[in-house]
Order: structure tokens, then sequence, then C-alpha cells
């Protein structure tokens, strides 16, 4: 059976993807704080409708620190943990099958990180997004049926993994 060919491009484009929304994310933020008014939201409840208000301060930008954060806790995490081989090779000694296997399962892990990260960034931009447009009345709030599709795609790629895990296995034994 021939191996389904390796997606170097796309895990690319991934990873390029979710290092640019995260730059976006500064960009935005110092161009849009510059342009706040003096009493800026700092924070909208997704279940009160009472809106935090506060004069316009460096504060604006725990938003994109904790982005920045947390964007390095999770990618950190998955290199430390996730990416570590699945375990195939100390069952027998490997060949090199096993080897391209191994690398199979690393790329989509590699994919499926970026994915994470890329979702994750653009809720937490929506959420800075709709606060600056609060802090000048253009809108009321965070849309939450933005907010909760883009929770619900993050959810959605733990089974997304492992589907396409189990698909790949399949495929290669």
């Amino acid at each position: 059976m021939l191996l389904p060919p390796r997606r170097l491009g796309i895990l690319r484009l991934l990873s390029v993807a979710s290092w640019l929304l995260l730059l976006v994310t500064w960009v935005m933020s110092v161009y849009a704080y510059s342009r706040l008014p003096q009493d800026m939201a700092l924070w909208k409840s997704f279940w009160v409708k009472d809106v935090l208000w506060t004069k316009k301060s460096p504060v604006f930008f725990v938003y994109p620190v904790a982005q920045t954060v947390i964007f390095f806790a999770i990618w950190s995490l998955a290199r430390a943990f996730f990416f570590q081989m699945s375990g195939l090779e100390k069952e027998k000694p490997a060949s090199s099958r096993d080897e391209e296997v191994e690398v199979r399962l690393l790329d989509l892990k590699k994919e499926t990180i970026s994915l994470v990260l890329i979702f994750f960034n653009l809720i937490l931009i929506h959420l800075q997004t709709s606060l600056v447009l609060l802090s000048h009345r253009l809108v009321s709030g965070i849309n939450l049926f933005y907010v909760g599709m883009l929770f619900a795609v993050l959810l959605i790629l733990i089974p997304y993994y492992a589907v396409r895990r189990r698909m790949l296995l399949r495929a290669l034994y």
C-alpha cells in the first residue's frame, strides 16, 4: 500500500498562520490603543450587561500579553509532551515503515496544535476587537454566537485528531 503524501506545505502554512495571528494582535493593539477614547471598556461580561469602564491606561495590553503567554504555554507544552513519539518503536525494532509512521503521526500532531493556536488566537482577537469597538460605542458587546462557534471548533479538534490518527494508522498498516 502506498503511503499518503506528506503535506509539509500545509503544515508550514498553518504554523505561519498561528504566529501571524499573534503578530496581528500586537499590531492591532498598538494601533487601537493610540486611538482609544479616554474612557475605555476593560471587560464585557458574557453573562451580565454591565461593562467595566476605566480611564485609558496600559492595562489595555493585558489582553495581548495574556494571549502571548497562553500561546507560548500551549506551544511549549505541545513540544514537551504532545510532540513526543507515540511509542510504536518501543514495542519492536524500528523499521523504515515504523519511522515513516512516526513522522506522519508527528505531522498530524503539529497540524492539530497549529489549528488549536489559530482558533485560540481568533477568539482572543475577537474579544479584544469587541472591547475596542465597545470603547468607541460602536457595538454593544461581544458576538456570543461567533465566540461560541470558535469554541465549538476548538472542541471538535479533539475528536478530529483521534479520527485522523486512526485513519492514518489504518492507511499505513
